[in-house]
């Protein structure tokens, strides 16, 4: 079989936590392709650079999972770039699932909380506060899904996935990431 669906992946990011200790992970299709551990009161700017094969044409994820000893307020994950086969995902693109904790509990407990964690969910940026999981979703050659019910599904939901072309030849110059 062709590997015409091993593609580079590039994921930059920066963490920190003043109090404690904590790790990142990344998966990609529910494959660990990273793990690591960091200690507190230290920044981390980290650069992933892996090949992963797709396998074909579909509906893809990539999953960054932030987990640490003990909350506090001097901690984040920044999200600079998220590229697949140079192409960029947009890293405010992302979909949260807070961890749930005294802090996201308190926060719920009040109309003005709700707003501002929703606010949060909907409109991330590329800094976050909160431990949890960071999953980006995006379709590989959406052009040659066969399965019609996979993509009419998504649609349904109004969700907009980015979508990457094996083939970097179809890709328009503005989604065309320049990594050094």
């Amino acid at each position: 079989m062709s590997n015409r669906y091993t593609l580079k992946n590039h994921i930059a990011i920066s963490t920190y936590n003043a109090e404690s200790s904590h790790k990142i992970e990344v998966e990609i299709n529910k494959r660990k392709i990273y793990n690591k551990e960091f200690i507190e009161k230290k920044e981390y700017n980290l650069k992933i650079v892996d090949y992963f094969d797709y396998l074909g044409p579909g509906s893809n994820s990539i999953e960054i999972k932030w987990e640490g000893e003990r909350e506090c307020a001097k901690k984040y994950l920044k999200i600079y770039k998220v590229v697949v086969n140079d192409q960029h995902i947009a890293p405010h693109s992302v979909m949260i699932t807070p961890t749930q904790n005294e802090y996201i509990e308190n926060l719920l407990s009040t109309e003005e909380g709700t707003t501002f964690y929703k606010g949060k969910l909907f409109a991330p940026g590329h800094e976050h506060g909160w431990y949890g999981l960071y999953k980006f979703n995006f379709l590989l050659d959406k052009q040659d899904i066969k399965d019609k019910k996979q993509q009419s599904l998504i649609a349904t939901t109004g969700i907009i996935q980015p979508h990457i072309y094996s083939d970097s030849t179809k890709v328009k110059h503005h989604k065309k990431a320049f990594i050094k």
